[in-house]
């Protein structure tokens, strides 16, 4: 925004006094401790009882109640503490303004998330607006200055005049206006949304941090210390908005992350999709360094010893198991920013690996030598393969591969990909752009088929021989299209907690409180969530209930449950990953709750659990817990108690992590320091995000193994009748249980497992 915003809003600001000037006396407000909570789905309210009416002028703690002095109608909040309701209303009032949270003083840059989520219900046909109101300083006109951002508003509110100016916050447009008012001490900006959130029952999430950044995008100068609150508005004769639930949330930075070195101890960074890594060789592991920011930007630094096998190598991008093919994917592109400070040789672009072909492939668009390709550094074998010309720049192209080890863990042959152009500068900012699917067509096609599963796609800076310098792996934005998205099953359940599971198999897919599960087409399991106080779990996972007797898995009857996943974890709060479920007690009571969390970056067990000792199992150390509870007493009386198995390392936010359970290992703990157990009638592969923040955790190969000992006894007559059954031939399977490999149905799968079981018999 290059010229100062000047329009006057007749409507919105005839007889408006700011906030600010609001001659009132501060008044202890009653019973708002928990104000900003969310509301217990148990409780039922009856809004219409109230404890207290505060009318205009009125400030409390946690909302203000404003009129003019010389307006003759009336403005009245009415606040129920059970939940935090507030009803607004007014009657022949000409400008009535409710602000609802705390008034406090706040580092408003120093927060990666900042904003309100709301559920209101309108009580009014004309004249009423809903959003939010952050007080500033505008250092461009040395005034005070408001903030007021418009979400739902009736039509005759606003209409944009030719001098506003469109913004875009997430896709969603705004129009904002400076008013010059006569008799206000402070400057007005209205952001008001272009269309507004219509019905009788609204709800939205008011992005604060995303439009500030994009005021002080267009030209702003604004100075914001103070937090935001929720704006209503009434300027119609009369009328009442009752707001069901205000969150204000602020979610910090976190820490800069610091990636060691893979060579060394093959530990990553998951953050925000992304992954990042750095690779030094093996003769120094402390030569350099990657840390990554919460935005994801990442710093590199490296210091080269000159040795033959001197390399240092950066990558941030895309590496997990989801099949990536050029046949099914029609768009593959990589956009990427790294600013490049380095005197010695480097080479930077985008590389990309094959699990099919066991082949990485090196696209270079930037550099300041060639001397890394011909094989005098670390004696690899290279190979000519001719020139390539892609969106009209000409490729050389290597073949290079080791037969013998290398400087790094692996020996995988590459195929160099690179720019004839050089470049001397000692520092510059690299903006570059990937077309894979135009490279594939003019020259990776020579060395992979179109079906061949891509697995790796980074943006890479990587550099040889004596020296040091930096790299800043700044953006890395991977586009690349995806068909199954067609075949995502979702759960969302962010405002109603009472969706449905999804039936896969023998198993379940569940997501509860306050987020999104999506199950994949090939099987991985997806949960991101928002979250908005410090009390609340966002849990989704996998699984399995036995309801028959027959089928609770026995650890005395030789039975067991094995568990198996690999997840991608970004957070910004806590989270766990890993086994809970339900056993029979004592007289085959289900009253023993079971919990064994294998990746966990908090202390996850109630304080008033008695800690039974650490235990080495499975190739790691548990902590193990028992909680006897009072408050939760079956049908046959048997009080609830709890059974935790808590891994005694914990893991980190951002993190690539994975773990086999044997739940035997488990039990077996809980057996020795005197627990009763019996058999388990449900398990589940959990994932927990918990606190203020939310973030994103991807499952894959999640599996939950049942193997027990056959307690029935078959012949060839059973592979018969399964035969017939699987045939569509009318007849009873009643007594029989051919579901042999517990996957809740009986197929094919079944009678291979039958055959196995009297191959004896039959040979």
């Amino acid at each position: 925004m290059n010229k100062k915003i000047k329009r006057f809003l007749s409507v919105l600001t005839a007889c408006t006094v700011s906030t600010v000037s609001m001659a009132v006396s501060t008044v202890d407000a009653v019973g708002k401790n928990d104000a900003m909570a969310l509301t217990d789905d148990n409780v039922s309210v009856n809004l219409d009882y109230f404890e207290e009416e505060y009318k205009a002028p009125y400030v409390g703690e946690e909302f203000q109640v404003w009129k003019a002095d010389d307006d003759k109608g009336d403005a009245a909040m009415e606040y129920n503490p059970v939940g935090g309701y507030y009803k607004c209303s007014w009657d022949k009032t000409n400008v009535a303004e409710f602000l609802i949270g705390p008034d406090k003083l706040i580092d408003f840059w120093e927060y990666k998330q900042s904003y309100i989520s709301y559920e209101a219900k309108i009580g009014a046909d004309s004249g009423y607006a809903v959003g939010a109101l952050i007080s500033c300083y505008d250092k461009k006109t040395s005034r005070s200055a408001e903030i007021r951002v418009l979400e739902s508003y009736s039509p005759d509110i606003f209409n944009a005049g030719d001098d506003a100016v469109k913004i875009s916050v997430h896709g969603t447009d705004y129009y904002v206006s400076i008013t010059e008012e006569e008799n206000v001490p402070v400057e007005l900006i209205y952001v008001v949304r272009d269309d507004s959130i219509s019905g009788k029952e609204i709800s939205g999430k008011i992005d604060i941090k995303g439009i500030c950044s994009e005021l002080g995008y267009n030209d702003f100068k604004l100075d914001i210390d103070k937090q935001a609150r929720l704006y209503v508005r009434g300027t119609s004769e009369n009328g009442n908005i009752s707001v069901l639930r205000s969150a204000i949330v602020n979610v910090p930075y976190r820490k800069s992350i610091t990636v060691e070195n893979d060579s060394a101890n093959k530990r990553a960074v998951y953050l925000d999709g992304q992954y990042y890594n750095c690779f030094f060789d093996k003769t120094d592991a402390r030569k350099g360094s990657m840390t990554v920011s919460d935005g994801g930007v990442a710093e590199c630094t490296y210091n080269n010893d000159g040795g033959i096998c001197s390399t240092s190598l950066f990558v941030r991008g895309i590496w997990d198991n989801s099949a990536r093919t050029f046949e099914k994917n029609d768009n593959m592109k990589v956009f990427y920013e790294t600013s490049i400070k380095a005197g010695d040789n480097y080479a930077a672009g985008v590389s990309l690996f094959s699990n099919d072909t066991g082949m990485e492939y090196c696209i270079v668009q930037f550099r300041n030598s060639d001397s890394f390709i011909d094989g005098s550094r670390d004696r690899a074998k290279v190979k000519s393969l001719g020139t390539a010309e892609v969106d009209g720049v000409k490729y050389d192209l290597y073949y290079r591969y080791y037969d013998y080890e290398t400087c790094f863990a692996y020996t995988c042959p590459q195929i160099w990909c690179v720019t004839q152009e050089t470049h001397d500068d000692y520092y510059y900012r690299a903006f570059g752009s990937v077309d894979l699917q135009k490279h594939y067509e003019a020259w990776l096609k020579d060395y992979i088929d179109k079906d061949d599963r891509i697995t790796e796609i980074f943006s890479f800076a990587e550099a040889f021989g004596g020296g040091s310098g930096e790299f800043t792996l700044v953006s890395a934005a991977i586009g690349i299209s995806d068909p199954d998205a067609a075949y995502d099953r979702v759960i969302d359940n962010r405002t109603d907690n009472t969706c449905s599971p999804i039936y896969d198999g023998g198993s379940i897919i569940y997501g509860e409180n306050g987020g999104i599960c999506t199950l994949k087409k090939n099987g991985d399991i997806i949960g991101k969530c928002s979250l908005e106080s410090e009390d609340s779990v966002f849990r989704f996972g996998k699984r399995r209930a036995f309801e028959m007797a027959e089928e609770e898995i026995d650890l005395e009857k030789g039975d067991f449950i094995n568990i198996s996943y690999k997840a991608y974890v970004s957070t910004d709060g806590n989270y766990s990953i890993g086994a809970e479920g339900k056993m029979r007690g004592e007289d085959g009571e289900e009253y023993i709750d079971f919990y064994v969390y294998d990746s966990v970056n908090y202390d996850a067990v109630p304080k008033d659990a008695e800690f039974l000792g650490t235990k080495d199992f499975t190739n790691r150390e548990y902590d193990i817990y028992v909680l006897y509870t009072d408050d939760v007493v079956t049908v046959g009386g048997k009080k609830n108690v709890k059974y935790y198995c808590i891994a005694h390392e914990k893991t980190e936010n951002s993190i690539i992590c994975s773990g086999y359970m044997y739940l035997a290992d488990a039990v077996i703990a809980w057996n020795k320091e005197g627990l009763i157990t019996g058999p388990i009638t449900t398990v589940a592969l959990n994932a927990d995000i918990c606190g203020v923040g939310g973030g994103e955790i991807k499952l894959e190969d999640s599996c939950i193994y049942v193997e027990r000992n056959n307690r029935d006894k078959f012949c060839s007559k059973d592979i018969e009748l399964l035969q017939k059954y699987l045939l569509g031939e009318k007849l009873s399977l009643e007594g029989k249980n051919y579901d042999l490999n517990y996957d809740g149905a009986v197929d094919a799968f079944d009678l291979v497992e039958l055959r196995k079981m009297i191959s004896e018999e039959l040979y």
